[in-house]
């Protein structure tokens, strides 16, 4: 906890040599308000996230939303491999469709853009890419703004009316559904195949805050806690199967953090201690499968299924068992080490996961907070949520925290953040918010 603290205040400082020395990128959102049930109006939410997106309009009343609609575009695979400008041509020719099947062509509705790509924000209306990642082998676009390039390709279709407000990741779109569902919400992360985590920062705590520190005195913080301990400073915990998954992974020496527990990763931890133990001739006879020395094979859905068992029940032990083909040399010691072994993987990760909100919680000074998680892994293990809340409660015993599931803050949250941006437009009279 004190490690993270201290990568935490590194990437907050006001130099630039300090904050290239933390693993830790604690980007500045832009995000000031939170969600505080007086929302009206009609919002806008495109969401890129792979080669399907979705357009989605929502209209609130009193804070709540009455009315929803949606469409699913995928982009062509010609797009995919292309250059940027063609990306972002595609996007404006399917918000245009939307538009018009919903006769909002002169509405000028303001718009929430979640551009699930690794970018550098610079206000809450621009942020830069990084570098293209997932099924995008697209050129061109890398250190340009992507609102600029949408509002360029809107530009080349006529110029139709649309307001692009904000662009964020589904993890600040996480909290943001989070504050929808309660106004208490302060912490949102990520917990499926990777992980990260936001949270409501005071302005007081971040040095290199050059605004002034005016109300409401705070703003959400996107750690990118992934990469915490990409420098090193959690090699020190690292057992010799996290240096191997490290090697072996498509990102080495990067997301570190995540690497230790999210749902890509979880599995093959315990694929290779289960190797170790049949070599040395500790479990199933001594004998390996060609499924069970394939990498990546053993998922955390299995451990998910496995921890689904009770004591005295172990079939969904036995059935991943039997799928690597080892059923027929497996001893009633193999099933309960299989079993003991996907627990004790399962309670690092809420240990590692709930000590990394702990360190936030402690930022955030509040007796009363709700933590909103979206993401495959917590919803879906059996009991990781519950192993996350106790392991916190013990390092946080005087602040009550409650969890929620999210769902779709990459969707519905874009567009709560395009409400937000229209407030904070309306009350500093302008909708750029820059620090050098």
């Amino acid at each position: 906890m004190v490690i993270m603290d201290n990568e935490m205040k590194l990437g907050m400082s006001r130099h630039d040599n300090q904050r290239r020395q933390s693993s830790l990128q604690m980007e500045n959102t832009y995000v000031r308000f939170l969600l505080d049930g007086t929302e009206e109006g009609r919002y806008m939410a495109l969401d890129l996230g792979g080669t399907n997106f979705r357009i989605i309009l929502i209209e609130m009343k009193a804070g709540k939303i009455v009315n929803e609609t949606f469409n699913l575009f995928t982009i062509p695979e010609a797009v995919l491999c292309g250059n940027s400008n063609q990306v972002f041509d595609y996007l404006a020719d399917s918000i245009e469709v939307f538009l018009t099947d919903n006769q909002l062509l002169d509405e000028n509705i303001p718009l929430g853009f979640t551009f699930s790509f690794p970018m550098e924000q610079k206000s809450l209306d621009s942020g830069y890419l990084v570098t293209w990642t997932k099924s995008f082998r697209v050129t061109g676009g890398v250190g340009e703004d992507a609102v600029q390039n949408l509002k360029d390709a809107i530009q080349r279709r006529g110029g139709f009316s649309v307001n692009i407000v904000a662009i964020l990741n589904d993890t600040t779109g996480t909290l943001m559904a989070g504050s929808y569902l309660d106004h208490q919400c302060q912490i949102g992360m990520i917990l499926g195949t990777g992980s990260n985590a936001s949270y409501v920062e005071n302005l007081e705590n971040i040095d290199k805050w050059t605004d002034p520190i005016d109300d409401p005195k705070q703003v959400l913080i996107d750690l990118e806690w992934g990469a915490f301990g990409d420098n090193g400073v959690l090699d020190f915990m690292k057992s010799e199967y996290d240096f191997e998954v490290n090697k072996k992974s498509n990102h080495v020496n990067s997301f570190t953090f995540e690497k230790l527990f999210s749902g890509m990763y979880m599995g093959e931890v315990v694929r290779l201690i289960l190797l170790k133990l049949i070599k040395e001739r500790l479990m199933f006879k001594g004998q390996t499968t060609d499924k069970i020395t394939k990498d990546w094979q053993f998922t955390t859905k299995c451990i998910s299924d496995i921890m689904a068992d009770t004591e005295n029940d172990s079939r969904q032990t036995r059935h991943v068992i039997e799928e690597f083909d080892l059923g027929h040399v497996t001893s009633d010691d193999d099933v309960a080490i299989v079993k003991y072994l996907c627990y004790l993987v399962s309670v690092r990760a809420a240990k590692l996961i709930a000590a990394g909100l702990a360190v936030l919680i402690t930022h955030i000074k509040k007796e009363q907070m709700t933590i909103a998680v979206d993401g495959s892994m917590y919803e879906h293990h059996p009991t990781l949520a519950k192993m996350i809340k106790d392991e916190l409660h013990m390092l946080c015993p005087n602040t009550q925290a409650k969890f929620i599931l999210a769902k779709d803050g990459s969707g519905r949250g874009a567009a709560f953040v395009a409400a937000v941006a229209c407030k904070q437009s309306q009350l500093t009279h302008t909708n750029v918010y820059k620090q050098s």
